[in-house]
């Protein structure tokens, strides 16, 4: 089997994504056994999916608290880049959560939410509510969307591993327990390094008649 690289791997994510939360399971079973760090960036599957006013943009758009898909993500993003200015471990404690709220648990997405979250992350209050409403986290999301469009990452999750290597991680149900889930990541990485030719492998949906 091809050896995977120790270091860094690139995710790129949406929390509105039910397959970047699998994903995000699967690397909480692998991390430390593989040996490998996971750096998670943004990516809006709704902005890079709509067809619209070219000059609309989901980070210039306001909060409705409403909606409970986070105003089509932006306030769960908000959310996250500033939990990310209080260091790796809480913004990963702080990512998981939340995650897990909304496609664990199916809580919508609400700014008491988010601050539920960040609490139990154990990330200072004062601050993260400081830099949720900071106008620059807007911009910083827009870059970081920009550069993985840039990338052609069209999915969430994607995975980009220090050999070049990347590729769409789409899963239908969890691993059923850390072995599995290290052999099936592994098993991944494989495909894409001994197959490099290969694009695209899909399973057809089973028909529900």
């Amino acid at each position: 089997m091809t050896p995977m690289q120790n270091g860094s791997v690139a995710v790129y994510f949406d929390y509105l994504c039910p397959y970047a939360w699998r994903g995000a399971e699967v690397v909480e079973l692998v991390a430390d056994e593989l040996e490998l760090s996971f750096d998670w960036r943004h990516f809006s599957l709704y902005q890079a999916n709509y067809r619209g006013d070219a000059r609309w943009h989901v980070w210039n758009q306001k909060l409705d608290e409403a909606d409970e898909t986070g105003s089509k993500g932006l306030l769960p993003f908000l959310a996250s880049t500033a939990a990310r200015r209080q260091g790796r471990e809480g913004f990963d404690r702080f990512r998981l959560a939340l995650l897990r709220a909304r496609h664990r648990d199916r809580q919508p997405f609400s700014r008491a939410l988010t601050f539920s979250c960040a609490e139990s992350a154990g990330l200072h209050m004062a601050c993260f509510e400081r830099d949720f409403d900071d106008p620059e986290l807007r911009t910083a999301l827009a870059q970081e969307h920009c550069r993985a469009a840039r990338e052609d990452v069209f999915g969430t999750p994607t995975f980009a591993f220090a050999d070049g290597h990347s590729a769409y991680f789409r899963l239908r149900e969890l691993p059923i327990d850390r072995a599995e889930a290290v052999a099936l990541f592994r098993g991944f990485h494989e495909l894409l390094t001994r197959y490099p030719y290969l694009e695209t492998v899909r399973r057809p949906r089973a028909r529900l008649d």
